[in-house]
């Protein structure tokens, strides 16, 4: 009679468990799905964004950058290989509280596409990270944020973040050189490049790297060396194009400086 009533009580407890498990499981799949207020978005947004900069030249060669790692007190970046292209430079990274730190290129790995990373030190002082998962997908008519810091008229980068609201327009079945192939509606300045382009769920879809009406040369190149047509040239040339998720992952191996 006891050993019956030890099972049922033993089992109640395991269905009892297994309904809460279940609840804890949907309230976690709510929340990842609901969308954020604007105002949540843009300080999410504005608290994973970088400004990079170097001292040595002007703004036109600065740019933004994500976070998306912390490790031992010690910052990941992302950004484009474009915004650090001269390697010799010394470049600084400015952290949403306005505080400056040395950036430090990663040079031990070379990426295929227009990507770089940076590191920091920052001991005693926490800042918001990223997640990234590569099954963030951009979909055409996802309404999007991008993020950064734009370079002014007198071509001087602002210290001012700056987000712009749009929608994906178009993907190309293909990736064009440097891994674009996001289209979207958001106006894109320079020095917004290597800033992020996230959905209304506040998840890393893409990078930003190119900005509508292109002046100099043609980004619209497949890896291949074929490009668009002139008619889908116009198309393209009227949004600004993203490097998805899928070519951020995996994440390169750091230690700290």
């Amino acid at each position: 009679m006891r050993q019956n009533i030890y099972q049922a009580k033993l089992l109640f407890g395991i269905i009892f468990l297994l309904i809460l498990i279940t609840l804890l499981v949907s309230d976690n799949k709510a929340f990842s799905s609901t969308n954020l207020s604007q105002k949540q978005l843009e300080d999410f947004t504005r608290s994973i964004t970088v400004r990079i900069f170097s001292k040595d030249e002007s703004g036109l060669n600065s740019g933004s950058g994500i976070l998306i790692r912390r490790q031992k007190g010690h910052y990941l970046v992302l950004t484009n290989n474009h915004v650090v292209a001269n390697k010799n430079n010394s470049y600084q990274i400015q952290t949403p509280d306005g505080r400056e730190y040395p950036g430090k290129i990663i040079t031990t790995t070379k990426f295929e596409n227009d990507i770089s990373y940076l590191t920091f030190p920052s001991l005693n002082k926490k800042y918001q990270v990223i997640n990234l998962n590569k099954t963030f997908n951009a979909k055409i008519g996802q309404n999007v944020i991008a993020g950064g810091f734009p370079i002014e008229d007198d071509l001087t980068q602002s210290n001012q973040f700056h987000v712009t609201r749009g929608q994906i327009a178009l993907t190309s079945d293909r990736p064009f050189v440097g891994g674009y192939q996001i289209g979207y509606t958001n106006l894109v300045k320079n020095g917004m490049s290597g800033g992020p382009l996230l959905n209304r769920q506040g998840e890393l879809i893409g990078i930003n790297g190119i900005g509508k009406y292109p002046l100099f040369g043609n980004p619209y190149i497949f890896k291949d060396g074929s490009t668009v047509s002139d008619q889908e040239w116009t198309k393209m040339s009227k949004l600004s194009w993203a490097i998805p998720i899928k070519y951020i992952l995996p994440l390169p191996n750091f230690s700290a400086m």
